[in-house]
């Protein structure tokens, strides 16, 4: 079965790397195959009683929904070029293109709505991220694993 639509969660890790490798190189079998990286980025919770708290004792004003979503659209832009810097090496040494999404959430969730929404027929992935314990399954790559229909290849 041909893969056209690779998805890579990509967490700026060692293992998310080698995954952006396999994938690349199960993509330069297919014509017309593309890989896109997806960054599921952390944002701040502007309604969380921390941030209100902080935000009282400092004397900000509260934010409105509409600076909210600047503000979100900002550092997710920022996160954006910061992962294409990230990435310039890589993509240099494969000599690969690749589109790269950049949202924000739960990265389980955001990936298995991903994968929904843009029609993904494989999902490669590292096996554990920035923040797992050493030597067993991420909790993301176990969630998406029992989450999708799709194929998914774990990467160590």
């Amino acid at each position: 079965m041909p893969y056209r639509n690779i998805l890579v969660p990509y967490d700026r890790s060692e293992s998310a790397k080698h995954a952006l490798r396999a994938a690349f190189e199960m993509a330069s079998h297919e014509e017309d195959a593309h890989v896109t990286a997806l960054f599921v980025a952390p944002t701040p919770e502007f309604e969380s009683g921390s941030f209100m708290v902080a935000a009282q004792v400092s004397g900000v004003l509260p934010l409105s929904a509409k600076d909210q979503q600047e503000m979100l659209d900002a550092y997710l832009d920022h996160r954006r070029e910061e992962l294409t810097a990230d990435l310039d090496d890589l993509l240099k040494e494969e000599d690969a293109e690749l589109g790269l999404a950049v949202v924000h959430g739960k990265p389980s969730k955001v990936i298995c709505d991903y994968v929904e929404d843009h029609d993904v027929d494989l999902i490669v992935m590292g096996c554990r991220g920035l923040d797992a314990v050493r030597g067993m399954i991420g909790s993301v790559s176990a969630a998406v694993l029992r989450s999708v229909d799709c194929p998914v290849l774990v990467v160590k």
